[in-house]
């Protein structure tokens, strides 16, 4: 059976591109437009690991990270944004992200930090 993914992000076309991309890969994935409407679905589905933009309204992917890992703290979530800085990814890894993904993502990046997510490593993107 696939491991099944919660994207959210508030672009949909970004949730589009990650839920094409983790098929690609073989997973399944449910899809939310922010951290309330993942918070829903993580109440009522069984994920296996969360993709969360950083920069969203209402609840951004710091304010969702420290929820889920309240309620279920073995739940890998991995950040994904656009601002990559060392500081934001150090954050991120300190607040108890699973890993960083930077955008624009590649599928070859997705695999990577997803695997590693889903492995119970942290899971820092690659230079490329």
């Amino acid at each position: 059976m696939s491991k099944h993914v919660l994207v959210v992000d508030d672009q949909i076309s970004m949730r589009e591109t990650l839920t094409d991309m983790l098929e690609i890969l073989g997973y399944s994935s449910a899809a939310a437009g922010n951290g309330e409407e993942a918070l829903v679905l993580l109440e009522h589905e069984s994920f296996d690991l969360v993709i969360a933009d950083l920069n969203m309204p209402r609840m951004d992917g710091i304010a969702l990270l420290g929820r889920i890992k309240e309620t279920r703290p073995d739940l890998p979530v991995v950040i994904i944004t656009g601002y990559r800085t060392v500081h934001t990814e150090k954050k991120i890894l300190q607040k108890g992200a699973d890993g960083f993904i930077p955008k624009p993502c590649t599928l070859k990046r997705v695999k990577e930090i997803v695997a590693a997510a889903l492995r119970n490593e942290i899971a820092a993107p690659s230079p490329e």
